[in-house]
């Protein structure tokens, strides 16, 4: 099942959410919040790839003829 999502959106989401925690633990303020938010978007990111390759695995098992 590799190579169902593209490496870069995984890429993205996790150096979001790993710059994110980073921001949090080290900044305050305006810093802070952006933290939040990019900690937000790694997070939505990754569950969307987490549907976007169930979707795309059942299209893969639908070309093959697997029902």
């Amino acid at each position: 099942m590799a190579g169902l999502v593209p490496r870069p959106w995984v890429t993205a989401a996790v150096a979001a959410i790993l710059v994110g925690i980073v921001l949090l633990v080290v900044a305050d303020g305006t810093l802070e919040v952006i933290g939040f938010g990019l900690l937000g978007l790694g997070a939505v990111v990754g569950t969307a790839l987490a549907f976007y390759a169930v979707g795309r695995s059942e299209d893969v098992a639908r070309e093959r003829g697997e029902d």
